[in-house]
């Protein structure tokens, strides 16, 4: 507790609350009677004390020219609380670090979890699962990391279908060499790719370059496609030329030709992409757009470098078309040829052909085999450069040498064809339209299934020719006749089911001469 003493001016003890004196030094009494007021040490039965003074001043009220108050502790009592922090505060220090460590603990643990799904999020990334999404709600940092990863997660995603889609694309379109189907093929899969509400595939006429077919998609389903007829203007020619890469146009203002049929479906903006072949304008791709904020930069990027594999792709199908077509031309030219040695079979390569191709047609018969049928329709009497035209036009009936001479024109026109290695398939109908089904035909005397089928059809369609056609040695046979003739030899010189398939022809050949 705190003790009270009371000196007189002289330093007098006059009150004290402990019962026995206390020790004051002489220096402490004088210091007190000197001063005001200020600390001082002091001692009682050998218990050290600290203590403060003050004067009190009486001298107008008691005629007494001042006391001195002084208050005192034991320092024991004031350094007591001293000494107890000193004996917990290691306690409080190792409290204050447990509880530091627990929550640094529990911090860590909470950004190790986030960190966890962070890891597990970029490892399903990498396994292309780009929809893949992190939930952090932890409002700091690494939630703003979360969502910063989600986002490029979704961008991802987004550029790897993308890129997929565009892959796709390019090897349906280069591996195609059908134009057609290289068409069908960015319309149908262009809106997998981008955001637009139409598209339209023009391809321009090869020599003008100012006139073609714009095709047209709008909806899912492929009745929704048309074609419709453009033509441009000089000017527009020449603007798509000044902008080679790509041209934004808004349908609120002044519209090219070429986009009229696209613009009767309400699109606001049009991204054309004109697409060139040996820096010639060869067509046209138009994306279109009922929703202009949908059209970036970006998609327009990507969509030009998509438009420059559609013009290779074009300009290899059309370069395929030509070679094809010059090889069709070939063909029918050198048919035409081999008729022309004798006038009495003029036309008849083609006739037969044209024959063949419609009963392999009834018969079911693939592109493939059909093609086969053509071109080995064309040349199945090439053999017959071999033959002396004396033979081959003679009035009357030919002797056993010049039958056996005749008869070599299949194994002729065989050993013609032998080198060129894509003409392998049609080298069975050249050396075997001559072999009958019960094996009584040249040169081999194969039979039934033996024989090649288109072979087998080639025996019909040249019987039938053959004895239609007026020859040296007799006229034509009636048409009905000739059919007689046909359905009495099948199972003997004809298969029966090519016979069959001659007959639905035959009808199908007189229903169209009566409609007509």
């Amino acid at each position: 507790m705190t003790q009270l003493w009371v000196l007189d001016q002289a330093g007098t003890l006059l009150f004290s609350t402990l019962p026995d004196a206390v020790l004051f030094s002489e220096q402490e009494i004088r210091e007190m009677i000197r001063t005001h007021s200020g600390p001082f040490d002091w001692q009682y039965e050998e218990r050290e004390g600290v203590g403060t003074y003050s004067s009190l001043y009486m001298q107008n009220e008691f005629l007494v020219d001042k006391w001195i108050i002084a208050l005192g502790e034991f320092k024991a009592h004031v350094l007591a609380p001293m000494s107890k922090f000193k004996k917990i505060f290691p306690l409080v220090v190792l409290l204050s670090l447990w509880v530091v460590l627990l929550l640094s603990i529990n911090q860590i643990r909470r950004n190790l979890i986030t960190l966890e799904r962070l890891q597990e999020g970029t490892k399903r990334i990498a396994g292309r699962d780009f929809d893949t999404r992190v939930t952090v709600t932890s409002g700091d940092e690494f939630q703003e990391l979360a969502e910063s990863f989600n986002a490029m997660a979704s961008r991802l995603g987004k550029q790897f279908n993308a890129l997929t889609t565009m892959n796709e694309i390019d090897r349906s379109i280069l591996s195609a060499l059908d134009t057609r189907l290289i068409v069908d093929t960015v319309l149908n899969r262009m809106r997998e790719l981008f955001p637009c509400d139409c598209v339209g595939v023009a391809l321009l006429d090869a020599e003008s370059s100012d006139g073609g077919l714009m095709h047209v998609q709008y909806g899912e389903s492929e009745s929704e496609n048309w074609l419709a007829p453009i033509n441009l203007t000089a000017a527009e020619v020449q603007e798509l030329y000044d902008h080679p890469e790509q041209l934004f146009v808004d349908s609120n203002k002044e519209i090219p030709h070429y986009l009229t049929s696209l613009a009767e479906l309400e699109a606001e903006l049009f991204l054309t992409l004109p697409m060139f072949v040996a820096e010639k304008l060869s067509g046209l791709i138009v994306l279109g757009y009922l929703d202009p904020t949908e059209a970036n930069e970006e998609d327009a990027v990507q969509a030009r470098q998509l438009a420059d594999q559609v013009a290779v792709a074009i300009s290899n199908a059309r370069l395929i078309e030509e070679l094809d077509e010059l090889n069709w031309g070939t063909l029918y030219a050198l048919a035409r040829a081999i008729d022309a040695k004798s006038h009495w079979t003029a036309g008849h390569s083609e006739r037969v052909t044209e024959l063949a191709l419609r009963i392999g047609q009834a018969l079911g018969l693939n592109q493939k085999r059909l093609d086969d049928l053509h071109r080995g329709g064309l040349l199945h009497d090439l053999g017959k450069i071999g033959i002396p035209p004396e033979i081959l036009d003679k009035a009357g009936k030919l002797t056993d040498e010049e039958y056996q001479l005749m008869r070599e024109h299949v194994r002729i026109g065989a050993r013609i064809l032998e080198p060129i290695e894509a003409y392998a398939g049609i080298i069975p109908v050249v050396l075997h339209h001559h072999e009958y089904y019960d094996g009584s035909g040249y040169p081999d005397n194969l039979s039934g299934e033996d024989i090649d089928l288109g072979a087998r059809i080639f025996t019909v369609a040249d019987h039938y020719d053959a004895l239609i056609s007026d020859r040296p040695y007799r006229e034509g046979l009636p048409r009905e006749t000739v059919i007689g003739f046909i359905k009495e030899d099948s199972g003997t010189k004809f298969d029966p089911k090519v016979v069959e398939a001659f007959l639905e022809v035959m009808a199908q050949e007189e229903r169209e001469a009566v409609s007509s």
